[in-house]
């Protein structure tokens, strides 16, 4: 990856985790790598991130059959379901991690230009798999961190800070189970209006709304140029009264159900309603739900839905850029053909990243950062 010298850009280095340790893949069999982490808009749940790279295969060093190669120990080759990696990018003697997943399929190209396409997804992949048991009555009525928690436990994700920053307080109603563990903790998404991802390192993280409003500031892009910004491709801008929604309905379960309608917004722009269905224990905690989902986007907000740019020679910026994380935010500065000038302030619901030896494009979904706030329980 010649632009990535650590001068022009950072130094990048897939690494797989084998024989007890991180090892690094040789950068020269490097061809491109592909990230894609979180969700296109806000009200989408988070899926599985991934990780695509294409390794030049002419050593044949990276075919899982080849049992001679530098990834088998015992005669039993690394490259198979599950193998543990990493991309690390590393600046100024700073590394950061921008992925940690597993690997889940493996495409061989035994042509004459040989090489190989790996694909690992993160945790969220695992969770996806795993159903909460069915119980004889229902139980555990508790708080949405004890209840992500318990999800995580079942699809037997290990404890402590290094693989899962959990809060939320909202109590949610007692449950029979036997769903998918990946609905049961949306249900407390929604519950708490937060968001759940795995990290870029690889650590379950579940945050409810206060805790978005101590996101960290990343990144500001601009049109003009000007010192300490990044210069955007292009920006998809949406106009305000397509994110109007001044209607609320909250059902928690069967003939359960708060709604609240922001009336001003009604009357001059007639009614968008957003459903959602939850298990929130209390009527109060559904009814303050319902009146900040109907209150928070009631007013028209020209906003960026998607923002295209090159990582190269970033300088400064790059110890912010290398950091941002899914829900981070950012801001857009931009000048209208007609001549306005326009702060957007943002949160960061995806990530795209495509790596080749020369180039390094970037692209995030957005939505707007809103001043509502939603306090629970």
């Amino acid at each position: 990856m010649s632009a990535f010298d650590g001068t022009n850009g950072p130094t990048l280095k897939v690494q797989f985790y084998f024989g007890g340790s991180f090892q690094t893949v040789p950068v020269a069999d490097l061809r491109e790598v592909n990230l894609n982490r979180g969700r296109a808009r806000a009200d989408q749940k988070v899926d599985a991130g991934s990780m695509s790279v294409v390794f030049d295969n002419r050593s044949g060093d990276y075919d899982p059959d080849n049992l001679s190669g530098p990834w088998v120990s015992g005669g039993v080759t690394a490259l198979r379901d599950g193998l543990r990696a990493r991309f690390v990018a590393t600046w100024s003697g700073s590394g950061y991690v921008l992925f940690d997943g597993y690997l889940e399929t493996t495409d061989v190209n035994a042509g004459f230009d040989a090489f190989v396409t790996m694909t690992f997804v993160d945790a969220i992949a695992k969770f996806s798999k795993v159903t909460a048991p069915a119980l004889k009555t229902t139980a555990y009525q508790e708080t949405t961190s004890t209840r992500v928690g318990r999800m995580l436990t079942y699809a037997s994700w290990p404890t402590g800070s290094s693989w899962r920053n959990i809060s939320g307080s909202v109590v949610m109603q007692k449950t029979g189970q036997d769903q998918n563990i990946t609905d049961m903790i949306n249900e407390c998404v929604l519950a708490e209006a937060g968001g759940f991802y795995v990290s870029r390192t690889g650590v379950a993280t579940f945050i409810t709304n206060t805790e978005k409003f101590n996101r960290p500031t990343q990144l500001l892009f601009d049109d003009s140029r000007a010192a300490n910004t990044v210069e955007y491709n292009t920006i998809k801008t949406t106009p305000g009264t397509l994110q109007v929604i001044n209607n609320a309905v909250v059902t928690r379960g069967k003939l359960k159900q708060k709604t609240f309608t922001y009336k001003p917004s009604v009357t001059k722009y007639g009614t968008k309603t957003v459903s959602v269905e939850t298990a929130i224990l209390s009527d109060n905690s559904a009814q303050k739900l319902a009146t900040y989902l109907a209150t928070k986007d009631a007013k028209p907000n020209t906003t960026v839905a998607e923002i295209n740019f090159t990582a190269l020679a970033l300088d400064v910026l790059y110890p912010d850029f290398l950091s941002t994380e899914l829900l981070d935010q950012v801001t857009v500065k931009r000048t209208t053909v007609d001549g306005r000038n326009l702060t957007i302030y943002l949160v960061v619901e995806g990530m795209q990243h495509k790596i080749t030896p020369d180039d390094w494009n970037v692209t995030y979904q957005t939505s707007p950062m809103n001043s509502t706030r939603l306090v629970l329980p």
